[in-house]
C-alpha cells in the first residue's frame, strides 16, 4: 500500500496535547512550589500539602493530622501567608 510522505513539522500536535514549553514551564513552577513548601514547619506544611495540594477538606485533614479542624485552618493559613511572602521576596530579589 503506498502511503504519502509527511514532512517532519509540518504535523501539529494533536488538539488535547500540551505544549511541550508549556508542561516544562508548569514543571518548573511545580518544582519551585515544592521546594518552598518544604521549607515550612512540619504541621504548615503537612496541612498545606493535604489541604491545597491534596485538595482535601478540613475535616479529613484534620483527621490525617489528628488536629483540630480549627488548628488545621490556622496551620495552611500561617503556611501559605509565610509561602506568599518568601515569593514577593524572591520577585524583588529578581527585579532591578
Amino acid at each position: 500500500m503506498p502511503t504519502d510522505p509527511v514532512v517532519l513539522g509540518s504535523v501539529a500536535p494533536a488538539a488535547g496535547d500540551p505544549d511541550p514549553a508549556d508542561a516544562t514551564v508548569s514543571t518548573l513552577a511545580l518544582e519551585s512550589a515544592l521546594e518552598l513548601i518544604a521549607e515550612l514547619p512540619e504541621a504548615q506544611r503537612d496541612a498545606v500539602m493535604l489541604r491545597a495540594i491534596a485538595g482535601l477538606d478540613v475535616a479529613h485533614v484534620a483527621g490525617i493530622m489528628g488536629k483540630r479542624p480549627g488548628t488545621v485552618r490556622v496551620l495552611a493559613h500561617r503556611g501559605l501567608r509565610t509561602l506568599a511572602r518568601r515569593l514577593t521576596e524572591e520577585e524583588r530579589a529578581v527585579t532591578p
